[in-house]
């Protein structure tokens, strides 16, 4: 039983972490962070792609991916 709680506990943790990360293409223009790699939006990086914290992302001046409000 407290097996149980313990994996609910991690898997919970995990997925409050990973869910505060987002992706952004490392490009002069690029001005959008993605929840997904593989989101439509961020197709089109020919350069490095970060996975960095939300609020990371919005300080450096990135909004949400019209793609991603859907």
């Amino acid at each position: 039983m407290i097996k149980k709680y313990i994996l609910l506990a991690l898997f919970v943790s995990c997925a409050s972490v990973k869910e505060n990360r987002v992706y952004i293409c490392k490009s002069q223009i690029a001005a959008k962070y993605h929840y997904s790699e593989t989101c439509d939006g961020l197709n089109n990086c020919k350069h490095e792609v970060s996975h960095v914290t939300m609020e990371e992302a919005q300080k450096l001046g990135y909004t949400l991916c019209d793609f991603e409000k859907q």
